[in-house]
């Protein structure tokens, strides 16, 4: 299949082209387009009619992927790094901070292990997993309605104990 997709790379590159996409960021494209299909096409056939690409199916993923694209643009300014001041780039890490923030998360996690074992265990599936809730949710026969709330609960009881222990943190400070 990736070789059949790989004989059209020229013209991936036009189709891109046509929604006004420049080169650099065409080839970009089309490299992730092949990742994705390999990962989630499953089933050939939905690429393939026989020997010949499916240049449909082709042509709707890499309009999608540039409008998604063009979307992230308009809601988050991109800098290139050659634009960012050296003391961003080279910046020593601050030790101290590393140390806070090693010490929020050991609090967060001890705060996960107070809470009931059906939340705990989700949530510890879902953030020492790289899979999805909906994954989760055809793994474990759980609903994924049940697992989401179920996480967003656990992230607002996170959220409310580092907003007290930041306020605890900034009365010591004062103190």
């Amino acid at each position: 299949m990736l070789e059949a997709l790989a004989e059209k790379h020229k013209d991936w590159l036009k189709m891109l082209k046509s929604f006004g996409c420049e080169r650099n960021l065409a080839e970009d494209i089309v490299q992730e387009m092949y990742l994705r299909l390999h990962k989630y096409v499953e089933d050939p056939e939905r690429i393939m009619y026989g020997e010949e690409v499916n240049t449909y199916f082709v042509y709707i993923t890499l309009r999608n992927m540039y409008a998604t694209i063009q979307r992230m643009k308009r809601k988050v300014t991109f800098v290139s790094i050659e634009e960012l001041p050296d003391e961003l780039i080279y910046e020593e890490p601050n030790i101290e901070s590393l140390e806070e923030f090693d010490n929020l998360i050991d609090n967060i996690w001890g705060n996960v292990e107070d809470w009931h074992w059906y939340d705990k265990k989700l949530f510890e599936i879902y953030h020492n997993s790289p899979m999805s809730i909906r994954s989760i949710a055809e793994e474990t026969k759980i609903s994924a309605r049940s697992i989401f709330n179920t996480l967003k609960n656990g992230k607002e009881r996170i959220q409310l104990d580092c907003e007290e222990a930041y306020q605890s943190w900034k009365e010591a400070q004062k103190g």
